[in-house]
């Protein structure tokens, strides 16, 4: 039995091309030895570069996705989304709560950033006094559990009257107790 070695006509063709380098190498006045140590390493790489199996693999077939919206895993996916480093929300969703409840104080008139001691005063007293110094004073992501309050917070805006109008307090009390 004869032993036949297969090759394929790449490998020859990338083979040739690296010895016609050396010898245009020695030509161009790199020594002897050295251009037959490049010339054989480079060759090494090349033969071991197309012998090495890279492995197989294996292409998993997905699972059917069978989930309504709404299911648990949106939830759940919703929840990871706004978790951040260091047991506070992601910055993303720091941004949004403060955003909603700038939009939602700005349809009452009332500016949550201002500076102007009567706006402060009318935002403190739709958010209450805690939650507006929380997204005013500290510029670092709250825990879950204040944004939490944030929320709570802003819901009540929609529920309550306008400033000035009666019957808001007992609400604010019980929203800042929660926090």
């Amino acid at each position: 039995m004869k032993l036949r070695v297969t090759t394929d006509k790449k490998i020859l063709t990338q083979a040739a091309l690296l010895v016609v380098t050396g010898i245009a190498l020695a030509y161009l006045g790199l020594d002897l030895p050295h251009t037959i140590a490049l010339t054989v390493a480079l060759l090494i790489a090349l033969v071991l570069s197309r012998r090495i199996d890279a492995g197989h693999d294996p292409q998993h077939r997905a699972l059917p996705d069978t989930n309504r919206d709404g299911a648990r895993r949106d939830l759940s996916d919703l929840t990871w989304a706004m978790h951040g480093s260091h047991g506070r929300v992601s910055e993303r969703a720091h941004q949004r709560v403060r955003a909603l409840a700038a939009t939602a104080l700005a349809d009452e008139g009332i500016d949550l950033h201002s500076t102007d001691p009567a706006q402060v005063r009318a935002a403190a007293a739709r958010l209450g006094t805690q939650v507006h110094q929380q997204m005013t004073s500290d510029p670092r992501p709250p825990t879950m559990k204040v944004l939490r309050s944030w929320v709570s917070a802003i819901e009540h805006l929609a529920d309550g009257p306008p400033v000035g109008e009666g019957g808001r307090s007992a609400g604010r009390q019980q929203t800042r107790s929660d926090a």
